[in-house]
């Protein structure tokens, strides 16, 4: 049976993702549980709190995902496919950071720590793909520091930039990030990753 803190969790997630987490409010989220809100204070003392610890789960799995076992064995395009899976479970995130960390000076941390991790993790896995003959070279520092900063700045706010002209949030908007991240990083493909690349936005151009 899941304990407590977890279904708080998992519902919390599921009404920010849902409805925002303007509109949420810690009695909303008690309600959803039916529980009382101070058995939910009991657990996390405020909403503040329930959002700094779904913040660190989604880092955690996330840098799960990123060990370096996981870029030897999956192509660019899997990868992709695996991390736009994570930003969807926590898409309410990257809709809305911006505003909630003026709000929270803890989460801000949180969340600069996080992105210096990312852009180590994205240079790593990228000379490890070049290592593996499946990306091209690069000629400076700098213009990998450039790739990862266009890829992590595509990848975390393409949900705020799509949505706000779409309205109605889908999946369909996680389809469309995944295909700008994809057609930032074809440039740099070689090979067989080329061809892959190519029969994607083949198959894209068909539908």
């Amino acid at each position: 049976m899941m304990k407590t803190k977890e279904r708080i969790l998992v519902v919390s997630n599921d009404l920010f993702n849902r409805n925002g987490v303007q509109t949420i409010t810690t009695n909303h989220i008690a309600k959803a549980l039916k529980m009382s809100p101070g058995n939910l204070y009991f657990h996390y003392s405020n909403k503040e709190e329930i959002l700094q610890e779904l913040f660190k789960r989604m880092t955690r799995e996330t840098y799960q995902f990123w060990k370096p076992q996981n870029s030897h064995a999956l192509s660019p395009l899997e990868f992709i496919d695996f991390n736009f899976e994570i930003y969807w479970k926590y898409r309410f995130f990257h809709r809305e950071m911006y505003s909630l960390r003026r709000r929270d000076p803890q989460l801000a941390k949180l969340w600069k720590g996080h992105i210096l991790k990312m852009m180590g993790l994205m240079k790593g896995t990228y000379k490890r793909w070049v290592q593996r003959g499946i990306l091209a070279p690069l000629t400076s520092s700098d213009e990998m520091t450039y790739i990862a900063e266009s890829l992590l700045a595509m990848s975390t706010t393409y949900l705020q930039f799509f949505e706000s002209a779409d309205r109605i949030p889908s999946k369909a908007t996680l389809e469309r990030g995944r295909r700008h991240v994809s057609r930032m990083l074809y440039p740099y493909t070689i090979g067989e990753t080329r061809d892959s690349f190519d029969n994607l936005f083949k198959g894209e151009g068909s539908k």
